[in-house]
């Protein structure tokens, strides 16, 4: 991707993105046409390293984040974010969190390590992922069901501990990937 495209994204998700979701209740789903298509997998680096594809994750219900540290909404959402992550099990769930910061991990790991937190958190700096995902908004989270599916793709920062949201998920897990 060249320098002025990216410089584009950066300044159409600013302004789209970080201003908040129009229209959309905080902590209900927004869900596009996209919902029950397969999630494309992806392989990108994550801040411990290695790699990570979505499709480490097969048979989980998978909540992917994409999100930037200059986006207010996308860091005032990480605290629930990660209350959500300790509550289920890792056989069940997993939180993937893919940062588009262009400045890559400085940023990035600096902000994971000053509030702890846990759920793998991935470099996406080329708009890899990003892109196959269709996102111009930040925060945009796509949530994955066990059978590999687009179940949800809710914008704007969510409160994870809400209830509604939970069973959301909750409702997600209890599928199973064979059924």
């Amino acid at each position: 991707m060249d320098l002025s495209r990216k410089m584009f994204l950066a300044f159409f998700l600013v302004a789209l993105g970080c201003s908040g979701p129009s229209g959309v209740s905080p902590n209900q789903p927004a869900e596009s046409g996209d919902a029950r298509l397969l999630a494309p997998d992806f392989k990108i680096k994550n801040l411990k390293g290695g790699l990570n594809a979505l499709s480490d994750f097969k048979g989980k219900v998978v909540l992917i984040n994409f999100w930037a540290t200059w986006c207010a909404p996308c860091r005032s959402e990480m605290p629930s974010m990660e209350a959500l992550y300790r509550g289920y099990r890792r056989s069940d769930f997993e939180i993937l969190a893919v940062s588009i910061d262009t400045m890559g991990e400085p940023p990035v790991r600096a902000f994971i390590e000053e509030f702890g937190f846990s759920f793998p958190v991935l470099i996406d700096t080329q708009y890899v992922v990003n892109d196959r995902y269709d996102v111009r908004v930040v925060p945009t989270t796509i949530l994955v069901s066990r059978k590999g599916m687009i179940a949800h793709r809710l914008l704007g920062a969510k409160d994870w501990t809400d209830p509604a949201l939970r069973t959301l998920i909750d409702q997600l897990v209890q599928e199973r990937a064979s059924s």
